[in-house]
């Protein structure tokens, strides 16, 4: 099992470029907005509680006249919440400067290809280059190879990016239709130890289901949440690493890879660790417990 430890984004270091666009006009210290207004402000949205003007008005620093609703298009991929999604027609284009890394996750998505390409700077050579299908349906005889719909693949997490302290980093989401992402998360991943069979993994839906008086039941369709919960085993001379590292990455959101093949996603889960157990069982191997609750 790996830990994808991430690098905390910051706007004006991490992001090169990127093709998102916003449709909400950014804020103007000449234009004066009526309550309700909307506008877009360092990577966020704010509305407008008062009237007001000027440059007194700055929305990030004047709460009782701006209230905060959340990331603009183009920054819904880099908060902690996949279900605030980056979106775009036909195609997505990110360029980053992510420094020393090793790892990208990319999940919520929607569209039919991903390409992950890195230089070992700007301007430099192309030492990275992936693309990945995401059509992810399972096809077992010639009935579903001709008529099984597309089952759309909607994480993405790769370990293996050569780390470079000036790299550039550009992740391109290709479809014919809308395209997005809904987190894109970059850093540094830890070996935690290997994944035992009887691991369980689930979602969380919060859903609402209700019932009148008369028996008419309605639903409100909600998001939902990933979970799981395994035993890892590994090596005591790991031991103090793992003690280390999970303490680190406390109340931190992280991705979480149970196993790492394609057939096993419902064990990859964006999220925290509840809880973790250290059971020294052997003279030279010991047991993690592990309970992850996801993120929306």
């Amino acid at each position: 099992m790996k830990v994808v430890k991430p690098t905390p984004f910051v706007e004006g270091l991490h992001l090169v470029s990127s093709s998102a666009t916003d449709w909400i006009a950014a804020w103007s210290s000449t234009v004066t907005y009526a309550i309700g207004a909307v506008v877009r402000y360092g990577g966020r949205l704010y509305e407008s509680l008062a009237v007001s003007s000027g440059s007194g008005s700055v929305p990030a620093i004047t709460p009782l006249t701006w209230m905060d609703i959340g990331p603009d298009n183009a920054h819904a991929m880099f908060d902690d919440q996949i279900s605030t999604a980056t979106a775009a027609s036909g195609s997505l284009t990110v360029v980053l400067s992510p420094g020393i890394c090793n790892s990208l996750a990319l999940l919520g998505l929607a569209g039919g290809s991903a390409r992950v390409t890195l230089l070992d700077a700007p301007g430099g050579a192309v030492v990275y280059d992936k693309t990945i299908t995401l059509e992810g349906s399972i096809v077992s005889d010639w009935y579903q190879w001709c008529f099984e719909p597309f089952v759309q693949l909607d994480q993405v997490v790769l370990t293996d990016l050569p780390p470079y302290s000036h790299s550039r980093l550009t992740v391109t989401l290709s479809g014919s239709g809308s395209v997005q992402i809904g987190q894109l998360l970059f850093g540094t991943f830890y070996t935690l130890g290997d994944l035992e069979y009887g691991a369980t993994a689930g979602i969380t839906d919060y859903s609402r289901k209700e019932t009148d008086e008369f028996g008419v039941t309605t639903f409100v369709r909600r998001a939902f949440s990933k979970r799981m919960t395994g035993r890892l085993m590994l090596d005591n001379a790991q031991l103090n690493k793992v003690q280390r590292v999970l303490s680190d990455v406390r109340a931190t959101p992280c991705v979480w890879v149970g196993v790492e093949d394609g057939s096993y996603l419902p064990l990859s889960v964006f999220g925290f660790y509840k809880d973790f157990t250290l059971e020294v069982a052997y003279p030279t191997a010991s047991y993690c417990s592990l309970e992850i609750e996801g993120l929306t």
